[in-house]
């Protein structure tokens, strides 16, 4: 699938619901405006993924807030995986990694990502502590790679960057620090930190540099760790944007930070829709 400045859209994002066990303060929720309180069923997340398949996407990843709240997650992945997507993940705080992990894997899973923004346990709900017993199940489970996504904020966590990359080289795991996304402006002001010098230093460091398809993005390999840096507005990862999203109410959503082109799903024709609106950073971001 091709859109209209010609870029590869192969990429689904899949929010199965907006329930969330944490009230994280930088939260973009997907972007989703869903007041309704209705999540996406079963009959239409099966007839998305078949068709987003037809399509020619090949990822999927499943989302939430926090997807492991919905029951019926382990028949989505399955339904997900008789759809024969090639790249099938999910992204989770990890509070009910370590109950479902094992699960999930037979189901057809194949990695997770595990939100942790500390290794000290006195502040920020997504923690060493919180996380590890999620962790070591989902190594346990075989789902690998293994992403630590951790979100980078001023005077809180920023000092803990050099050590969270040794507790990534130390589980063997893959570190992904991320720039806040402004959805509140008051908080983003407070505690938004540029990633800019850190990834100026890691490419410095880096035995070698791994560009990745999605959103342009660098992978920093520090001998022995990984380390990818996600910034969300940079020009490059909005112009290297391949990724369609579905909210958890099962409207198409061509844009995380644009609310005014959600589209109710209606087979083929809708998706090549959704695909057409999606925008580049030059022209709605600046």
């Amino acid at each position: 699938m091709i859109d209209n400045y010609g870029r590869e859209v192969d990429s689904l994002r899949l929010s199965v619901t907006g329930r969330c066990n944490l009230d994280c303060p930088y939260c973009h929720r997907e972007g989703g405006l869903n007041d309704s309180g209705r999540e996406i069923s079963l009959a239409e997340i099966e007839e998305i993924t078949r068709t987003a398949r037809e399509l020619g996407f090949e990822k999927i990843k499943i989302t939430g807030g926090e997807p492991l709240l919905r029951n019926e997650i382990i028949e989505i992945i399955k339904i997900i995986k008789k759809n024969n997507f090639e790249d099938i993940s999910l992204v989770t705080n990890g509070l009910l990694l370590e109950r479902y992990a094992k699960q999930l894997s037979e189901a057809g899973l194949g990695r997770v990502n595990i939100g942790c923004d500390s290794l000290n346990s006195n502040f920020l709900s997504k923690n060493k502590e919180v996380i590890e017993p999620g962790l070591k199940a989902a190594k346990a489970s075989n789902l690998y790679p293994i992403k630590l996504n951790m979100v980078v904020l001023r005077d809180i966590n920023d000092s803990e960057i050099d050590s969270m990359i040794e507790f990534a080289r130390q589980n063997d795991v893959i570190l992904q620090l991320i720039e806040l996304i402004n959805t509140n402006n008051d908080y983003y002001t407070k505690y938004h930190f540029d990633l800019e010098p850190v990834e100026k230093n890691l490419e410095g460091k880096a035995a070698r540099i791994i560009k990745r398809k999605d959103n342009n993005r660098r992978q920093y390999d520090l001998e022995g760790v990984f380390v990818e840096v996600v910034r969300p507005f940079h020009k490059s990862f909005c112009k290297n944007c391949r990724r369609l999203r579905i909210t958890s109410d099962g409207r198409l959503k061509p844009c995380l930070m644009l609310n005014d082109n959600l589209l109710e799903f209606k087979g083929k024709s809708s998706f090549l829709e959704a695909i057409n609106q999606r925008v580049v950073f030059d022209d709605r971001h600046n």
